[in-house]
């Protein structure tokens, strides 16, 4: 056991004898609910391994972001005290399984690690549902040599390691310079969804143009910043003509129109399910200004978004 009195030392797990460099477990949590939420679900659950902080630290993150009201949140293989003993995948596939057999679908669960993900489709695959039809499954870390190569690719929240050990290094540096640790853990930001096919809002089977798919999925994944049709176009590497043309056939409308439908779908979210003030909402959902989203919204909803609040 490394005593910190004696020499320096920086822990990348909770630890309350060293100073700490986390992820942000909170803002983990929250992204896999805003995640999620786009996709509609009104099913969510949390796939718990050992019932640690972390875990629970994610789990309420989520469960925060949903509306009691529309939304029902579950608790798969979680316990009140951390466990301290091995528990055999055999035990937790067990548990997986009577949950996924009894719980409501369409279900959206959420694994702390992406290995956890690949036990749901597994526990998925031997019930006979459908992921992500069915079951949407979303993990944590972006291992791409997992992600990438289970039967339905696995969606992730990147929970951007590297800067993490990239701030424990820089961090020990200061100490080692004589420098006072900090009193709390430092906490870094995830980078994002790596959106793939286990909760991917196109159904590739049904639109094989892979250009097409490339872009649907930048769009989901950046709707909310100021991006333009011309950036959908660097994405998905083909030349804007011809990406039109695609996508105006498998998708029956243009670019442009799929980023501002994203955007009013987020938008009507959060004006049924939150009090922000219509200036926030327009910057959240990506319109950049208040009165570009009133007359936006107005245009594809046919009444303005106050309106449209008081009558849902």
């Amino acid at each position: 056991m490394v005593r910190p009195e004696r020499i320096p030392a920086v822990s990348l797990t909770v630890s309350a004898e060293l100073p700490s460099v986390l992820p942000d477990n909170a803002a983990v949590g929250k992204l896999a609910a805003e995640h999620l939420l786009e996709l509609g679900y009104h099913n969510f659950a949390f796939y718990f391994w050992e019932s640690k902080l972390h875990e629970l630290q994610r789990s309420e993150a989520l469960r925060e972001q949903l509306n009691p009201k529309i939304h029902r949140f579950y608790k798969i293989n979680f316990t009140p005290r951390p466990r301290v003993r091995h528990q055999p995948m055999e035990t937790r596939m067990r548990i997986l399984r009577r949950a996924l057999r009894r719980l409501p679908r369409p279900l959206a669960i959420m694994a702390p690690l992406d290995d956890l993900g690949v036990e749901v489709m597994e526990a998925c695959e031997s019930l006979g549902l459908r992921v992500p039809a069915d079951v949407g499954v979303l993990g944590v870390n972006n291992d791409a040599l997992i992600c990438d190569f289970t039967p339905v690719p696995l969606s992730s929240i990147d929970d951007n390691e590297y800067q993490i050990g990239y701030e424990g290094a820089a961090l020990l540096d200061r100490i080692m310079q004589g420098k006072a640790p900090p009193r709390r853990p430092l906490l870094v930001q995830p980078r994002g969804v790596a959106v793939r096919k286990s909760t991917d809002l196109l159904d590739i089977s049904r639109v094989p143009d892979r250009y097409v798919v490339r872009a649907v999925r930048f769009i989901a994944q950046h709707y909310q910043s100021s991006i333009r049709t011309d950036d959908v176009v660097a994405e998905a590497g083909i030349c804007k003509r011809a990406l039109q043309q695609r996508f105006a056939e498998h998708m029956g409308h243009t670019i442009h129109a799929h980023i501002v439908i994203k955007r009013i779908q987020h938008a009507k979210r959060l004006l049924r399910e939150t009090d922000l003030k219509t200036k926030a909402i327009a910057a959240e959902s990506g319109f950049g200004s208040r009165e570009r989203f009133s007359r936006t919204f107005k245009q594809a909803v046919g009444m303005s978004p106050d309106a449209f609040r008081k009558a849902t």
